[in-house]
């Protein structure tokens, strides 16, 4: 029986209009104009279309005659690959697929981030598989996070105002694409949309349409910020960073330049056995790619500035000695990392464009305190009585709810062999049926926050990891409630609770202390990243004498 459906890449591509003619003539170039390329042209259920295929000669491995040498017979093996390229007008837009290596010849008409800007408006923030991301503002690191079952976004521990997300994959309900011959699909976008197609003309007609339809979505909430860092705008201030590129370039001025890998080809990295290095009118052929190689070629061109050299010229990755067996061509930009400070700001030149970094810090820190503070507390806390102690006060919470939905663990320290100093450590000030861990504090300042932070971190991390002090703390919560609690030997926080009082404040992002703010959020992320623990912020209103004594 023939496949209802066919894994592909799916491109759109720019400057070129929707017409046989135009597409015809703005893609038969490169690689399509090669010697052996068929071209065909075609109908898509009554789109405009062009077929484009060939097959390639026979070629030997490029590690023959590497393996004949060591084993000492004679391996000779080749093999025969075909490619073929679908262009096709639909509606404003033209799409290209690539069957085989015929997506090495829409290189220079791929429309950037089109598959990352329909996965962000597809995909079920709930069931994420996979995200590529670059650091802003630091060391240059490329960080992957596969996780096949999906996971929440939250899940992933994405630095909003610091992190670039270049690829985004994950589930999606299969009737949002219009098919029907499962359930839920996965979906990976970068530059391109890798997904299933359906081989059905009309069907796949439908597809297209309904990606023009996509990507003119408004983001979903939970993948906002990810596009919110967006490259230094105003042409005056672009042209001053490219200067100080060209100064770099040039091996002068104070411009850190590192080697990268673009996001298209991270994943073929370990397959490269070459670079092609074209950038001018020569080609250069290095074993590894290497910063010097590529700033000898952009000094060298003089009707060009090398900046403008580096945009227009291309690094490509080959599987073969001396060039050979082409994995992808990237842009020449796109292969370094460049950082730079003008005046008190710092930009960061990533996959071709600028960025300011940290320009979205306050208003990052600050969505994430909206998203802690919750409005809907569980538990509410009762008023803190004006003049009451801590100690008190939990007490009379574990009154207020009863000891079969919430008992207090205040001053009760649990010792194992990492904390065997003093006291111990202390799990939490209350915990609650649907086993929270609750911490409670009362400040008029950002120290004894900082202290609240600080304990819900150990005493999470100590109950995540260590035997000893999850089943103490299980005897613990059973002694204390008289058995109306019960907790695994093997329980692990889910979900922490930090119970705030404010003197004479509403706890609110705006009325928390400035250190207290980013120190919350880091806690936040780091439990959320490391350990899957929610972590949520509840204010606990003050009886009317203590505020009328604030």
């Amino acid at each position: 029986m023939a496949p209802m459906t066919l894994p592909a890449t799916v491109y759109r591509l720019t400057g070129i209009a929707p017409t046989m003619d135009a597409m015809f003539d703005a893609t038969s170039v490169g690689r399509l104009a090669e010697h052996g390329v068929e071209v065909v042209p075609i109908d898509v259920s009554g789109a405009p279309a062009i077929l484009y295929s060939r097959q390639l000669p026979a070629a030997r491995t490029n590690w023959s005659a590497g393996l004949s040498h060591l084993a000492g017979v004679s391996v000779d093996l080749a093999r025969q690959d075909g490619e073929a390229v679908l262009v096709v007008g639909v509606g404003e837009h033209v799409y290209g697929i690539g069957f085989g290596r015929g997506y090495l010849s829409m290189t220079d008409a791929k429309e950037p981030g089109f598959g990352l800007r329909c996965a962000l408006r597809v995909v079920d923030p709930r069931q994420v598989q996979d995200v590529v991301r670059r650091t802003l503002g630091g060391v240059s690191r490329q960080d992957s996070t596969f996780v096949p079952g999906g996971i929440p976004i939250g899940g992933i521990g994405l630095r909003d105002h610091a992190e670039l997300v270049r690829k985004l994959g994950g589930l999606i309900r299969a009737a949002d694409l219009g098919l029907s011959h499962r359930e839920t699909v996965s979906v990976e976008g970068a530059d391109g949309l890798r997904l299933p197609i359906p081989v059905d003309p009309k069907a796949f007609l439908a597809l297209l349409h309904r990606l023009n339809e996509i990507s003119g979505r408004e983001v979903p909430p939970e993948f906002g910020p990810l596009e919110a860092i967006r490259p230094v705008g105003g042409a005056a201030l672009r042209a001053r960073l490219d200067a100080l590129l060209d100064e770099g370039l040039r091996g002068h001025g104070d411009l850190c330049l590192q080697i990268v890998v673009p996001v298209d080809l991270a994943d073929r990295r370990h397959e490269a056995r070459s670079y092609r290095i074209k950038i001018g009118s020569a080609v250069i052929v290095r074993d590894e790619l290497d910063l010097d190689d590529l700033r000898w070629r952009c000094g060298v061109q003089y009707c060009l500035s090398p900046a403008t050299a580096l945009r227009k010229g291309y690094v490509e990755m080959c599987a073969g000695r001396e060039g050979g067996e082409l994995i992808g061509r990237v842009q020449a930009v796109r292969w370094i990392e460049a950082t730079v400070s003008v005046g008190a700001y710092v930009y960061q030149l990533s996959d071709g464009e600028w960025y300011e970094c940290g320009a979205l810090y306050v208003e990052s820190i600050r969505r994430r305190l909206r998203e802690l503070i919750v409005d809907t507390p569980e538990p509410e806390m009762p008023p803190w009585r004006f003049g009451e102690k801590e100690e008190d006060y939990n007490l009379r919470v574990q009154h207020h709810f009863g000891r079969s939905n919430y008992v207090c663990l205040d001053q009760r320290f649990i010792r194992t062999s990492q904390h065997c100093r003093g006291r111990g450590f202390e799990a939490c000030d209350g915990f609650t049926h649907r086993h929270a861990l609750v911490h409670v504090k009362a400040a008029a300042g950002s120290q004894p926050l900082s202290h609240q932070f600080n304990q819900a971190l150990v005493s999470t991390q100590a109950l995540f990891f260590q035997p000893e002090a999850r089943a103490r703390f299980s005897a613990m919560v059973a002694q204390v409630s008289g058995g109306q609690i019960t907790v695994p030997e093997d329980f692990v926080p889910r979900k922490v609770v930090l119970a705030v009082l404010l003197k004479g404040k509403e706890v609110t992002p705006d009325t928390l202390y400035p250190f207290a703010q980013v120190a919350l959020v880091n806690l936040a992320d780091t439990l959320r990243r490391d350990h899957g623990v929610t972590v949520e912020v509840v204010g606990i209103p003050a009886e009317v004498a203590w505020e009328e004594a604030a």
